[in-house]
């Protein structure tokens, strides 16, 4: 018993009222308990001094100190340059699942539960690389589920058909983009998987979620990646000086579709989504365009290029690649969400160098 206090002590060491004290119960930052016979609850001796102690020394918000932990997940694993969904490295998830199957055994669940029916039409008069940000940030204004964190898995599933039925132009049923939206459902805990994250830790609802992922994707250096990488392969497909047309597409020393922050070798989906097409198609312009760009830049081709090839070759639209990383990446994102929400909320903070204020 020496290791539980009482209330009025608890809140006494700290210097707070006794409903600042029941404030840190709810939100985890303390664990108070009952016990037969006391009139008030008890509280963690421990606890409360390590919180008392850590106000001491000025940083008032102290508990992100307790909140704070690694954040971990088991959606994708990235061992050098290799990249395992749910364990299972990508070529064989390609190999084996098209995109439908692939979405079930990330998220992990059969059953699809269709988003509200409302009308989606405003989606459709938009630029094509803003179609499903604008749907889900429409879904999510009129989501009668929004407090409801069940089924979150189940959710995503049905509302795969409703997004892919905005961006026809994308030809989603080919085999080469079923794999290209395979390989682009996740890839650690890049900037929209973690501002989605961020969204589900605050329990905002699914779509608010992926919209805040949506919204961290838009940017040209993650989900806008593939648009400059496609202008860069077209040039070089109209002709255009290999040398001139790298150093037009090289910005701050980046050069769009090659290299990859995370691997420092061959990017695997890029592998695999280049060796269907020289399966396929050998000799298509494409390909010879995009070996051409990798012998004169000297480095490893990524999974931008690589959708470029595939865009290019199928006469999909120029925003086409951007539109499958926003579609694949809302299987990776609503994994990470339904992740999250199993998860003590609030956990993410960031540090004030200057101390928090």
């Amino acid at each position: 018993m020496d290791r539980w206090i009482t209330t009025s002590e608890a809140a006494q060491r700290l210097g707070v009222k006794r409903g600042t004290l029941y404030s840190y119960v709810s939100r985890g930052v303390l664990v108070s308990r009952r016990m037969p016979g006391q009139a008030e609850s008890l509280f963690d001796r421990t606890q409360v001094d390590s919180l008392a102690a850590a106000k001491h020394d000025g940083r008032r918000e102290a508990d992100r100190l307790l909140r704070f932990r690694a954040v971990t997940t088991r959606v994708s694993v990235l061992r050098g340059d290799s990249l395992h969904l749910r364990g299972r490295p990508i070529a064989e998830v390609c190999a084996e699942l098209d995109f439908a199957g692939a979405a079930r055994f990330v998220l992990e669940a059969d059953g699809a539960v269709p988003p509200p029916a409302i009308d989606l039409a405003a989606a459709r008069t938009v630029a094509l690389e803003r179609r499903i940000p604008l749907a889900v940030a429409l879904l999510a204004a009129q989501d009668p589920l929004r407090a409801d964190r069940s089924a979150t898995a189940e959710r995503a599933l049905g509302l795969l058909p409703v997004l892919a039925s905005l961006v026809p132009e994308v030809r989603l049923d080919h085999p080469w983009v079923q794999a290209q939206a395979t390989c682009l459902i996740d890839n650690g805990l890049a900037a929209s998987t973690t501002a989605a994250r961020v969204a589900a830790s605050a329990r905002a609802g699914l779509y608010d979620c992926l919209a805040a992922g949506y919204g961290a994707m838009s940017g040209p250096l993650h989900g806008g990646a593939p648009a400059l990488a496609h202008e860069l392969l077209g040039r070089v497909l109209d002709g255009a000086d290999l040398d001139r047309a790298i150093a037009d597409a090289t910005w701050g020393g980046h050069l769009a579709g090659f290299g990859h922050i995370v691997y420092t070798g061959e990017d695997p989906r890029a592998t695999v989504i280049l060796g269907l097409i020289a399966q396929q198609m050998p000799d298509a312009p494409a390909l010879q365009a995009v070996s051409a760009l990798a012998a004169r830049a000297g480095r490893a081709v990524n999974i931008d290029l690589a959708g470029a090839a595939v865009a290019h070759t199928l006469g999909l639209p120029a925003r086409a690649t951007e539109v499958l990383f926003q579609y694949g990446r809302t299987v990776g994102m609503a994994a990470h969400v339904a992740e999250e929400y199993e998860e003590a909320p609030l956990r993410w903070r960031g540090a004030n160098s200057g101390g928090v204020r």
